[in-house]
Parts: structure tokens; C-alpha cells; sequence
């Protein structure tokens, strides 16, 4: 493992034609980068494991930037990025010190690891593990997630019928497709789940698709609850609930592009 060090000098861009905000920390080293999601992409040192995002990118949503990414980002950078989007200004220099920066990259590690693992033959079934505004997360998917999805939504291909001219099926028709991801120990035991979270997902009418996610309970929950979300800016959080058996689940619905799957704690409001 690389260690990059890090002198805290963070660039903020406003691109106002593009409606986006681009930061960049800077540093000598190459950075891998990666599309996370519509209006999102980020890059990291690729021989730093542990190291903060060397470049966020990110889509001006309503005016500002979106919750999640002001959360990750955290208070002061957040409030840096809106005060230049209420200004109009086209950038500005933000120091940072070692503790927002190791900051930054707690955070920012589930991003992390699907970007540095993108270009990898292996592909990861365990998510790293994030701190999220005083909560844990992680996120999982890329990239294989994303093929399974498309193989569901492809129509299946047709040959004709010799001699009546009608189209046929070359194929069954789709199938649910099911695998299992692991949860970082740390998210799994303060939400007092195993680390395995069993997923099928099933095509629907149209786009659609449905994720159903099985945990197997371990132990009472420790404050927090289990809640996914598909990671398409939308911020919708669903908490796992008992099933049959006692079984915590949950159901996503998705349709349109293919997205990771994220994970998180959330104690806010309980008890």
C-alpha cells in the first residue's frame, strides 16, 4: 500500500454552462476515475488505498449540491461549494487540514473501493465501510451489478417462423437472478445483522426491475436500523423490516439505468 501526502489545497470549479461543480485536491499522483451514477463521478489516487477523493464531480441539483454529497463532503466544503454557487463566482481555493482530509476519506471509502476495483478482474462482494453524517454505510454493485440488470431489461431476441412470418422468442422469458453481498463487520453488528445480505432482483413491466434483499438476524440492533437505497440521486432510503421467519427485508424498485445499491445505519430518531 501507497501512502499519498496530502498539502490540503482544494480546488473548487463551478462550470455555471454545465451546471456542475468540479473539486480537486490536488496531488501529483494519477488518479482512477469512474461514472458512479448520473451526475456523479469521482477519482482517487490509484496506488492510495486510504486516501481522500482527488476529484469529485458532481451535478448542481435545485440550486445546490445534492444532500448525500454535501453530507460526504462535509460542513465546511459543502458550505465552500454553495457559497460559490450563490455567488455566481467561477472558483475559489479552500485549505484543508489533516483532519478534514482523513475525514474525506472516511467518507468517501465505499466510493473508493468500486472505483479502484473497477479495472480489477476480481470483482468485490464486500463494501468498504463509510461514515456518513454520524452513521455507517457502504455501497455495492459496481460493476457486475450493473450487468446483471441490463441482461434482465435486453428483450430477448427473435427468429422468424419458417413459413408464417411471425417472430419467436429465441429464448425463455427473463428470470429473476439472485447472488449475495457481504456488509463491512462494523455496519452488519450495529445494525445486529450477519454480514451476508442475500439479494434477487426481478425484471418488472417495462424498465422496471425489483431488488428483494434477505439479512439474517444476528442480535438486536444496537440504536440503528438496517435502511438500502439504489444510488440514483433520489435519496430514498427503505428500512429493513421483519419478514417471514422474522427475516429483516427489503424491497427496492428501480427502472432506467442500472445503479449500485447502498447501505446504511440510521439511528436518528430512534429511541
Amino acid at each position: 500500500m501507497v501512502l499519498t501526502t496530502w498539502d490540503g489545497h482544494l480546488r473548487i470549479d463551478h462550470l455555471a454552462e454545465d451546471a456542475t461543480v468540479a473539486l480537486t485536491l490536488v496531488t501529483v499522483e494519477s488518479a482512477t476515475e469512474l461514472r458512479l451514477r448520473e451526475g456523479l463521478r469521482a477519482g482517487f489516487v490509484t496506488v492510495d488505498r486510504q486516501g481522500p477523493p482527488a476529484y469529485v464531480e458532481v451535478e448542481i441539483r435545485e440550486g445546490g449540491l445534492p444532500a448525500d454529497i454535501a453530507q460526504l463532503l462535509g460542513p465546511r466544503v459543502a458550505a465552500a461549494v454553495a457559497e460559490l454557487i450563490a455567488t455566481g463566482r467561477a472558483g475559489r481555493w479552500l485549505q484543508l487540514d489533516l483532519r478534514e482530509i482523513d475525514g474525506l476519506a472516511a467518507a468517501w471509502a465505499p466510493y473508493r473501493l468500486v472505483t479502484l476495483a473497477a479495472e480489477q478482474p476480481v470483482r468485490e462482494s464486500r463494501g468498504a465501510l463509510g461514515a456518513w453524517a454520524g452513521e455507517l454505510w457502504t455501497c455495492l454493485g459496481l460493476p457486475d451489478w450493473r450487468e446483471v440488470l441490463r441482461a434482465l431489461a435486453a428483450p430477448p431476441p427473435t427468429v422468424e417462423v419458417r413459413g408464417t412470418g411471425e417472430p419467436e422468442s429465441t429464448r425463455a422469458d427473463r428470470t429473476e437472478v439472485e447472488g449475495a453481498w457481504q456488509l463491512p463487520a462494523e455496519l452488519a453488528g450495529a445494525v445486529g445483522v450477519g454480514p451476508e445480505v442475500r439479494w434477487i432482483v426481478r425484471p418488472l413491466a417495462g424498465a422496471e426491475f425489483e431488488i428483494e434483499l434477505r439479512a439474517r438476524r444476528t442480535g438486536p440492533p444496537g440504536g440503528a436500523v438496517l435502511q438500502a437505497g439504489l444510488d440514483d440521486g433520489a435519496q430514498r432510503w427503505i428500512s429493513f423490516t421483519a419478514g417471514e421467519g422474522g427475516e429483516p427485508r427489503a424491497r427496492l424498485i428501480g427502472t432506467g439505468e442500472p445503479v449500485s445499491v447502498r447501505f446504511r445505519s440510521e439511528s436518528r430518531g430512534l429511541g
